[in-house]
């Protein structure tokens, strides 16, 4: 059983693989009819997902990352209730309808139902899980940080040759500084860690910028890989059966100064969870806002308090509410050009 197991797993890799090289053959250059699909469509679930993915195909397109000659789409769901995959393509093909009338019958389509928030996944929330970067065991930086091992995978990020990056852990669009130590499992994204720091094991860090009252801010959500954010409760009562890394999370209030309240929470006051508990603090800076939430993970870790009262506090629920769609991918350009430009001239230096 387990050499078939075995099996099945390297034929899936193999044919994973083979369909790689091929999009990658596709990319950047015109397809022939029946090369590709005819049109591509991905649904979104508001305003604020369409114009991420909108302003992402764009970038895409424009460094020829995705095959040309086809037709890219992406169709916001109506307002209101959620209406579910069904409805959702209901949706899509009325606007399909619209666009090319009785001609769409003849064309190929695929239909990416891109619409969700990804709670499971939180730092492809704000972007979209469909530009999700995939880690096929394969690295992409500027630095070679000191690894522990060689299954750590750093994606589009800029990491100072005295960083560590552990087994196990991501780093992706972001800067670490020389003085960086990412344990074991971590997912570090969107961050900037410039001053000496120390992220535990287990760790979940992403950085998004916000737009609130029309100033550029910046919040960074930090808890442990295996918190489940779906998990709720539905009364106050019951916020000793919620878990913040490992810890009770009335315990972690405790550490953070903070009292069970109504007002701890956003949104349904009948559903409430670690995806709406206000506790991610705002800050002026992108560096500001990573060190402040790692104070908060390194209080319960050394159980030292913390306070979190003088910070204006949301919850990953506002975070996306308030997300800068163009800051955060203006920040994922800086890092691509600056990557660009150290590759260009390592390679004229060693031609």
């Amino acid at each position: 059983m387990a050499a078939a197991g075995a099996g099945a797993g390297a034929a899936l890799r193999e044919a994973a693989q083979r369909k790689l090289r091929r999009f990658s053959e596709l990319r950047g250059k015109p397809v022939a009819p029946g090369e590709f699909w005819d049109i591509v469509a991905i649904t979104a679930a508001d305003e604020k997902q369409e114009l991420a993915y909108k302003q992402q195909l764009s970038e895409k397109l424009k460094r020829k990352e995705l095959p040309l000659g086809v037709q890219y789409h992406v169709f916001v769901d109506p307002a209101g209730a959620k209406i579910g995959n069904g409805g959702s393509t209901l949706c899509a093909l009325r606007c399909l309808e619209k666009l090319y009338g009785d001609k769409w019958n003849s064309f190929v389509i695929l239909l990416i139902h891109s619409g969700g928030y990804s709670q499971r996944l939180p730092n492809a929330s704000a972007l979209g899980k469909i530009f999700t970067a995939l880690p096929f065991a394969f690295s992409i930086f500027s630095g070679i940080p000191k690894c522990h091992g060689n299954t750590s995978c750093v994606i589009q990020s800029i990491l100072d040759s005295g960083c560590s990056v552990a087994t196990g852990s991501v780093v992706e669009y972001s800067r670490l500084g020389p003085d960086v130590s990412v344990g074991e499992n971590c997912i570090i994204s969107g961050c900037s860690i410039i001053t000496a720091a120390v992220l535990p094991a287990y760790s979940f860090v992403c950085s998004l910028s916000l737009k609130m009252n029309g100033y550029l801010k910046y919040s960074t959500m930090a808890f442990g890989v295996q918190d489940n954010l779906k998990k709720n409760i539905k009364t106050l009562s019951d916020i000793k059966l919620l878990q913040f890394f490992g810890v009770s999370f009335l315990s972690c209030l405790d550490i953070w100064n903070l009292k069970v309240t109504e007002e701890l929470f956003s949104g349904n006051k009948t559903c409430l969870s670690l995806w709406n508990a206000r506790i991610f603090p705002v800050c002026s800076s992108l560096s500001d806002s990573v060190t402040t939430s790692l104070k908060m993970l390194n209080g319960i870790q050394n159980k030292s308090a913390f306070s979190l009262n003088n910070y204006q506090l949301l919850s990953i629920e506002e975070m996306l509410v308030y997300k800068d769609v163009e800051d955060m991918i203006n920040y994922r350009e800086q890092i691509f050009q600056e990557i660009t430009l150290n590759r260009k001239q390592l390679d004229v230096k060693t031609s």
